[in-house]
């Protein structure tokens, strides 16, 4: 589906009647996103925890990073770490993340940003403030949607 531009942010378009044939699914449960901590210690909401995966496919996971404003020295990230098999899409509402990974891949995601990485057969990645804002503190706040890949894709070279 293309990307929606609007001249008038004020209205958007109308989202379209269903195809006939469409497939309607009934809500199963709602929950609520426990509260954690993920990598070094930055807060996360997992919104999918304790749901059955066969009624989640073809997500994982999808977590909301934050929202925190950080004092001086306190931004934390992650330490290197494996993915196998699934893309995860990142969101940064506001704040910075630098992502490398073992493939080459990486860069700065901010206010607005959006990246993606194909796991893929393996990589191992990490996820981090800039040095920037680790010495200046800062609103910190995004989310990440894990895809699981179809079985064909499993094991493609990552990017």
């Amino acid at each position: 589906m293309p990307a929606v531009t609007v001249e008038d942010t004020t209205t958007l378009p109308r989202v379209p009647l269903p195809a006939p044939r469409t497939v309607r699914r009934r809500t199963r449960s709602v929950t609520t996103a426990p509260a954690g901590f993920e990598g070094e210690g930055f807060p996360v909401r997992r919104a999918f925890a304790g749901v059955d995966l066969r009624d989640l496919d073809p997500f994982i996971h999808m977590d909301q990073m934050g929202e925190v404003e950080y004092a001086p020295g306190e931004p934390k990230g992650t330490s290197w770490h494996p993915h196998r098999g699934f893309e995860t899409v990142t969101y940064i509402i506001d704040g910075t993340f630098e992502h490398a990974d073992s493939h080459g891949g990486g860069g700065t995601i901010s206010n607005g940003d959006t990246q993606w990485m194909t796991a893929g057969g393996g990589v191992l990645h990490i996820e981090r403030p800039p040095e920037h804002l680790v010495v200046s503190g800062g609103l910190f706040h995004g989310l990440q949607l894990w895809v699981n890949l179809p079985r064909a894709q499993k094991w493609v070279e990552p990017r």
